[in-house]
């Protein structure tokens, strides 16, 4: 693609300016947590395990909320009432994050990651039921596979 060729991003598939920036600023504690349970002293790398876990499900739930508010905003099926069903599944990624912490390891970081990807699946959903920006699949791809790695890397060996 030449510098002068023209963008085939619309409006409406652009990743907002902030939504990237943000996204890639909230992504940096899940690669640092991540590298330090491998590279740390053994003595730190239990503890920062679990920084990581709790920050993935801190996050997770953020991701649920998302679609609280969507919902809340939004003018369901022609009137002012939310949708019970969008808004019931929007507390299950908070539910499923506080499910994971519960578990013991690796299975928590596993928990997690599937939550992460089932929430990922319905954003995708939403997106093509038009509940959802049409620009927020290719923010949340990404970011959503490289937490998934990130999770898992410290059970990798």
């Amino acid at each position: 693609m030449t510098a002068n060729a023209p963008s085939t991003e619309t409006p409406t598939t652009k990743i907002p300016a902030a939504a990237l920036w943000l996204t890639a600023a909230g992504f940096l504690p899940f690669a640092l947590f991540s590298l330090g349970t491998v590279a740390a002293p053994p003595m730190h790398q239990h503890k920062l395990e679990i920084t990581l876990l709790l920050y993935g499900a801190v996050i997770l739930s953020f991701l649920g909320g998302i679609h609280w508010g969507y919902e809340m905003a939004r003018k369901s099926e022609g009137t002012d009432n939310p949708s019970f069903k969008r808004l019931g599944l929007s507390v299950l990624p908070s539910l499923a994050a506080w499910g994971s912490l519960a578990l013991p390891q690796p299975y928590g970081a596993v928990g997690l990651s599937v939550s992460l990807l089932l929430t990922l699946a319905y954003d995708i959903i939403c997106v093509q039921q038009g509940h959802m920006p049409k620009w927020y699949p290719k923010l949340r791809v990404p970011v959503t596979l490289a937490v998934v790695a990130s999770l898992l890397l410290p059970y990798a060996n």
